[in-house]
């Protein structure tokens, strides 16, 4: 509205204008002036016509125009600055609406790879799991005759832990699906690097902090992520003399951020890509969800879990909000 109200302003500027160009035209120049006034009143009002119905078209071709790129998903269109005072904020919401629809686009792509990945995943851990029990039962069931007491506890023995190993797996899945949404309250830094610091009471690892600085998040779910950090540094660092783990919190350039570095042997490039897929594990024992899982934690409170790599030596994970 504020847009079609400015531009009336205008048409009847520009027909004002050629009105009163008219006249003092007709009166200088020319004896018989009411004739030259009315062809030029003509002309002008031809000149208005043209410019009215261009104008009248312009705003909702350029809203066509928009509409259509997001039909055809062409997230690169960008509509420029103008002198426009109208147009240009109609041109920056049409720019974020384009930039949001992008990043939504992209997140669903992200997340539809994410779970295409995971079910990848489970579809092999249970197969694993699984194949040894049915060949198993399925050799018992049909030479019982070859089964001595002892050799038949020894079947079952392997049955049941891989159903144990399967329970396991699904628990930790169930895990990675089922977090509660944080109930988020204002976390004094002092207080809590105090008691992480009792709760992670080795001589590695040190904390350090703004002071006065004050964090918004689940401070239970917080302390679950910054557990799993830390000790995933303390295995990376295991059996080094000069072990040392960082966990610094500021709130440089107004962002909070936490900081959990080690100096062990760093996160090779080719697995990068794969350390926060869940279940994805280097370490001969483990469920390989704590990286997932602490992302998720981190996503759920509007932040996120990053690897950084900045770090010449060792690894260091930011954790935003």
């Amino acid at each position: 509205m504020k847009i079609r109200n400015a531009y009336q302003i205008k048409f009847v500027a520009v027909a004002l204008a050629l009105m009163a160009l008219g006249w003092l035209l007709g009166s200088k120049f020319f004896d018989d002036s009411t004739l030259l006034f009315s062809g030029i009143v003509i002309v002008a009002a031809i000149v208005l016509i043209c410019y009215l119905v261009r104008m009248a078209n312009f705003v909702p071709a350029q809203v066509n125009h928009f509409l259509s790129s997001l039909l055809c998903k062409d997230y690169m269109i960008h509509f420029p600055p103008t002198k426009d005072a109208e147009l240009e904020e109609m041109y920056k919401n049409m720019n974020r609406i384009i930039a949001q629809y992008r990043n939504s686009l992209l997140d669903i792509e992200y997340k539809q790879q994410y779970y295409n990945r995971l079910l990848r995943i489970m579809t092999h851990e249970m197969r694993n799991s699984i194949t040894p029990v049915i060949t198993l039962s399925s050799d018992i069931l049909k030479h019982p005759d070859n089964y001595t007491p002892d050799r038949l506890h020894q079947g079952m023995e392997v049955i049941h832990g891989q159903c144990v190993s399967v329970k396991t797996f699904l628990d930790s899945y169930h895990k990675l699906t089922h977090l509660p949404d944080p109930k988020k309250s204002l976390i004094d830094v002092d207080r809590f690097f105090g008691q992480m610091q009792a709760l992670m009471n080795y001589p590695s690892v040190h904390f350090s902090w703004a002071k006065g600085m004050t964090l918004m998040a689940d401070e239970n779910l917080l302390t679950l992520v910054l557990t799993n950090l830390i000790r995933n540094a303390r295995e990376a660092t295991e059996g080094m003399a000069d072990a040392d783990i960082q966990v610094v919190a500021t709130d440089s350039g107004g962002s909070p951020y936490i900081l959990v570095s080690d100096n062990g042997p760093g996160i090779p490039d080719d697995i990068r890509d794969e350390i926060f897929l869940p279940f994805y594990t280097t370490k001969k024992e483990g469920t390989g969800i704590g990286l997932s899982l602490s992302r998720q934690i981190m996503c759920l409170h509007g932040g996120d879990l990053k690897l950084s790599l900045n770090s010449s030596r060792g690894a260091s994970f930011m954790v935003v909000f």
